[in-house]
Parts: C-alpha cells; sequence; structure tokens
C-alpha cells in the first residue's frame, strides 16, 4: 500500500512522469503545436466528408479540402475561388484553435521547465513558429484550381494567432501573466479591464438582437430551409455553420445598435435610420435582416444597448479599482470607455470580409465610423455612469445618515432570533455564550468559577481553582 501511494503522487509542474528531467521548451512546445493543429484540422475534415457522404458528386480529397478550407477561414486566412475571393471568417470556428493554442501553451508551461522570462520567449516563439509552419502546410496541401488558400496569410496568419492564444496561455500556466498584471499602473489595469467588460456586454446585446430578430422572422427561416432542401445531414450542417457565423451576425448587430450599421454588399446599409439591401445569398441566417427600408420608431431604442455597456464599463473599472476623487472617478471612466469602444471595433475589424466577387464583396462594418461612434458613446457613457453612481451614493447618504432599525424590514425577524443568549423577542444582547469549550468573560458554568475566584466554601488563603 505504502508503494502504490508513493507511486500515485502529484506530479511537480515541469517534470516528467517518471521522476525525470522536464523536456526542453523547444520540444515542448513544437509537440504542442502539432496536436493542436491535428485537434482542429481533423474535426473539419471530419465534418466535410460526413457532408460528401450525404451527397452525390465531389471526391474525398474534394471534401478534405473543403474541410481544409473552412479551417483555414477560421485563422483569417482567405481563399481564392473561381467566383472571387472568400475570406468572411467563421469566428465561431475560430473559437477553436484560439482554445486549443491557449491550452497548448499551457501544457508547455506545466510540463516543461518554463521558470523564466527566456523560457516563457523560447516556449511563445517555437510555438508561434512551428504552428505557423504547420498551417502553412495545410494550405499548400489544401490548393485546388477551384480553392487556393493564401498561403503567405496563412503563414502570417497563424504565427500571429499562435502566439497570442498560446503567448497567453504559457504566460497564464507559469504564472508570469499575473506578475506582469500586477506590475501594470493600476489606471491602465482599471481601463483594460473594464473596456473588455463593456466589449464583451455589447456583443451579448447583439447576440440577443440577432436572437430576437430570428424569432420575429421565423416564417422567412422555415421557407428558406424548404427551399434549399439540404436534407437531414445538410440541415445538421447548415445549422453548425449558423452558428459558426453566429457571433458575426452578433458584432455586426452591435455596429447596428451603435448606430454606423454595417453592410451586407457594396452599396447597402443595415441601421437603425434606414435599410438599403439588394439580393441576398439564401442562407438561414440572413433572414434575420430587416426587409423594409424604413424601420419602425421603436428600433431606435436600440441604442441604448451600447450606452448600457459603457455604463457598465465604467462602474465595473470603478467598483474593482476605486478612485476616490469625483475628477479621477470620471476619468476613469471615461478611458475605460474609450478602451471597451475601441476593442470593440477590432471585433468589427475581425468579424468582417469579402463572400465572393461582385456585390458581396464587401461584408461588414466600416471601420473608421464605427471607432468614432463606439469610442465617443462607450466614454460619455462611462463617464456619466461613474458620475451618476457616485452622486446617487452621496444623495443616499445624505437622506439617510443613520440607519433607522424601525425602517428596516428585517428588524422585526432579527429581534425573534435569540442573541448571545438573550431571550428571543426582547433584543437584549444578553450573556456571552461558551464556544468550542472555552467559557467567555462575563459568563460562569456550574463547577466552573471565574478565574480568580474562589469555589464557595473554600479558603480565601487558597490560590485560585484553574
Amino acid at each position: 500500500m505504502t508503494d502504490l501511494l508513493a507511486r500515485s503522487a502529484a506530479r511537480v509542474p515541469g517534470r516528467l512522469p517518471g521522476g525525470g528531467h522536464p523536456r526542453p521548451v523547444a520540444v515542448g512546445a513544437l509537440l504542442a503545436a502539432g496536436w493542436a493543429l491535428l485537434a482542429g484540422a481533423l474535426p473539419c475534415a471530419a465534418l466535410a466528408v460526413i457532408g460528401w457522404f450525404a451527397t452525390t458528386g465531389g471526391t474525398a480529397s474534394w471534401a478534405l479540402r473543403v474541410g481544409a478550407d473552412a479551417w483555414l477561414l477560421a485563422h483569417w486566412t482567405p481563399v481564392d475561388l473561381t467566383s472571387g475571393r472568400f475570406s468572411l471568417p467563421p469566428l465561431g470556428l475560430s473559437l477553436l484553435p484560439i482554445v486549443l493554442l491557449w491550452r497548448a501553451g499551457g501544457w508547455v508551461a506545466r510540463s516543461c521547465a518554463v521558470k523564466s522570462r527566456a523560457d516563457v520567449c523560447v516556449g511563445v516563439v517555437t510555438l508561434a513558429v512551428g504552428y505557423a509552419g504547420l498551417v502553412t502546410l495545410v494550405a499548400v496541401l489544401a490548393r485546388a484550381d477551384q480553392a487556393a488558400p493564401d498561403i503567405l496569410r496563412a503563414l502570417m496568419h497563424g504565427g500571429v494567432l499562435a502566439g497570442v492564444a498560446g503567448g497567453a496561455g504559457v504566460l497564464w500556466a507559469s504564472g508570469q501573466g499575473i506578475r506582469l498584471w500586477r506590475r501594470l499602473p493600476e489606471e491602465v489595469r482599471a481601463v483594460i479591464y473594464g473596456g473588455a467588460i463593456g466589449a464583451f456586454a455589447l456583443v451579448i446585446g447583439g447576440i440577443l438582437l440577432v436572437a430576437a430578430s430570428l424569432l420575429v422572422h421565423a416564417g422567412r427561416i422555415v421557407e428558406l430551409a424548404r427551399g434549399l432542401a439540404p436534407g437531414v445531414v445538410g440541415l445538421i450542417l447548415l445549422l453548425l455553420l449558423c452558428v459558426c457565423y453566429l457571433p458575426n451576425a452578433a458584432v455586426f448587430a452591435g455596429a447596428f445598435a451603435l448606430g454606423p450599421g454595417f453592410a451586407v454588399g457594396t452599396g447597402t446599409l443595415v441601421a437603425p435610420t434606414g435599410v438599403s439591401l439588394g439580393p441576398v445569398p439564401a442562407f438561414p441566417l440572413l433572414a434575420a435582416l430587416p426587409v423594409s427600408p424604413h424601420p419602425p420608431g421603436w428600433v431606435m431604442g436600440v441604442l441604448a444597448i451600447p450606452m448600457a455597456a459603457g455604463v457598465l464599463a465604467g462602474v465595473v473599472a470603478l467598483r474593482r479599482f476605486p478612485a476616490f476623487s469625483p475628477e479621477s472617478a470620471a476619468l476613469r471612466g471615461g478611458l475605460t470607455g474609450v478602451v471597451g469602444g475601441l476593442g470593440f471595433t477590432v471585433a468589427t475589424v475581425l468579424a468582417g470580409g469579402s463572400a465572393g466577387a461582385g456585390r458581396l464583396a464587401d461584408v461588414g462594418v466600416p471601420l473608421l465610423p464605427a471607432a468614432l461612434v463606439s469610442a465617443s458613446t462607450f466614454g460619455i457613457a462611462g463617464a456619466v455612469g461613474v458620475l451618476a453612481l457616485r452622486g446617487g451614493r452621496w444623495v443616499w447618504s445624505r437622506v439617510r445618515p443613520d440607519p433607522d432599525p424601525a425602517g428596516d424590514p428585517f428588524s422585526r425577524l432579527r429581534s425573534l432570533v435569540p442573541r448571545d443568549g438573550g431571550p428571543a423577542g426582547s433584543g437584549e444582547p444578553g450573556l456571552p455564550v461558551q464556544r468550542r469549550g472555552r467559557t467567555a468573560p462575563g459568563r460562569t458554568e456550574p463547577g466552573h468559577p471565574e478565574p480568580g475566584h474562589p469555589e464557595p466554601g473554600a479558603a480565601r488563603d487558597e490560590p485560585p481553582t484553574p
């Protein structure tokens, strides 16, 4: 039994299971890059092969190329088709390599000898270079006359994605990221923390808008599905494709709520002030688009969503990193909102692209209007929200400087509970009670006199009973 317990001892980070020496950081990073690529590319290829089985045309190699192209699109790698360039990334599918690279970086930090900043740099650079090379190899193998991925973009985007996501995993698992975060000035940490939450809140609001629009236009979705007639397997794959592009739709809906709107083709605009659309592809997720060129007046109410997200960004930053003067609080809230707006602008850039030739070559959010409106809206809302919170607290403290027990709805309930030995309903504190075998001062137990007082009948000159 002792031998078994010794063998099942917990592993020490950086040590191999046999108690041997830890593997070099570069070797571990290359291994992590390999399994991260396989774990992400193989499911996409498997789904493409399943779809090929459900169809009557194409070959197995063609299906594998389709799966590889979808996986490359998740890395923001454009694919040149015979009908034009397709570069609209499925952000839902992009989460798969991001999570895998995060886990790969964490595995490198835990299984290798990552002890210093130099080790972290070696691990991140090796992971990025190795993953970029493997992504480029996949792009070369997937090239065909009908679909040719951009090899240079595959190399660049694969390396950047591995460096950011995998590097974050290495920093987090090794503890270097926490140390780096704590060394940043408090103002920087506050604006980054609150800005990230504000941008994420606007994306969540966009998801709610898309869901509400899909419910309103449910009949149109059913008509599109019937017109496509994909079959059972095709319907499941079509649903997965819609889920992959749902984050893109959420970002576009957030831009719609901000005001600048978005385009679904050259010369089109979908905004609260007006809608100008032409023919769109028969894709079920596009059924959420408004059809009336003049939206009803209540649609302008969606402008409150980015304002609420900006207020949330400022308030969360102030509660996590307090600022005591009103001027510094307002400045911190405003800067937090600006950072959140710029973060959402980056999300709009990542969500847009080209969906083919002709009118569909421009799908996304206009960059400059989105940056100006999001930064200004978030910044003003963050500063106003922080000042409103501080003003509300000040007014509340002036109105009720001393809490009134009679106005407390729970005061009667607390008076019914005996407090420290007092009678129920009396509200009297009573005497201290004995806890954990010790007698508190002011309370005597039978047979246990107070310290310094002899028992009744004992001689006065005797030492007190302990």
